[in-house]
């Protein structure tokens, strides 16, 4: 039997954290530029914050080119994340659908891999009842400075955990073009070690995902987290063939599909 596993990006995918990291980011910013948050096109709304991420590849990315902070003011802002995210109220809530789907897919390992930190996603599933659903999880900490996704290393991590490197199919499931890159990135880097796994590339759109633009095209685009379990389910060793399966099949939308 071959394996089969699925690995989450976080933000943007399980849970819609926009309102609390834009409140956070205002905070950081204020601190390490002396200026108000205001003077900040990207931190003036949750449209603009989303825009700007949009267009970012990873967090360091993120606060260079927003914000022009360098060097040691970005390893700041790094270390200040947790510390205001911790203590900022902000409700951070899962998408609709998101429990369903991950009851439906219950059978098969999970994991996380996100740019965010460790503490606060295990820190939110746990206040949003989601605490004992993930296998392992992945924050930006667990891999080295320069290897923020889209380099691969943080989905081969947690497919190591996950199903040792057995043969088999692994999903990465985001709502950023990065994460298309880091699939095909850990696809290419597992070929070259001879190992028989296919990773395969859902983009969601309930998040704010604008698929029809990424440099490297998913392999399979959906509108709601029930045709991640569709998606999943069309591999036969993904399948459940007990309860907790989806009671209606939705339609996966592919990117050569119209959308």
């Amino acid at each position: 039997m071959r394996a089969c596993a699925i690995m989450w990006d976080f933000d943007g995918t399980l849970v819609d954290s926009r309102h609390r990291n834009l409140s956070v980011n205002r905070s950081i910013v204020e601190r390490l530029t002396g200026r108000t948050w205001a003077d900040f096109k990207a931190l003036t709304s949750v449209s603009e914050y989303d825009a700007a991420v949009a267009r970012c590849t990873n967090w360091r990315d993120f606060y260079e080119r927003e914000f022009e902070l360098r060097g040691l003011q970005i390893e700041s802002a790094g270390r200040l994340w947790t510390e205001y995210q911790l203590r900022d109220g902000t409700p951070v809530p899962p998408f609709e659908g998101v429990t369903e789907a991950l009851d439906a897919l219950a059978h098969l390992p999970q994991g996380i891999v996100s740019q965010n930190a460790r503490d606060i996603i295990t820190a939110t599933l746990g206040t949003i009842g989601l605490g004992d659903r993930f296998r392992h999880v992945v924050g930006y900490e667990e891999v080295g400075p320069g290897r923020q996704k889209p380099a691969p290393d943080g989905l081969l991590d947690c497919l190591a955990v996950l199903t040792d490197f057995a043969p088999g199919t692994a999903f990465y499931v985001g709502d950023h073009p990065t994460d298309a890159q880091s699939a095909a990135e850990a696809r290419r880097e597992l070929g070259a070690r001879g190992l028989d796994i296919e990773v395969l590339s859902i983009a969601v759109l309930y998040g704010g995902g604008t698929p029809g633009d990424w440099v490297v095209p998913p392999d399979a685009t959906v509108r709601t987290p029930a045709e991640i379990v569709d998606v999943v389910s069309d591999h036969t060793a993904c399948r459940n063939n007990g309860p907790g399966r989806s009671g209606t099949r939705a339609r996966s939308v592919r990117l050569q599909d119209p959308v």
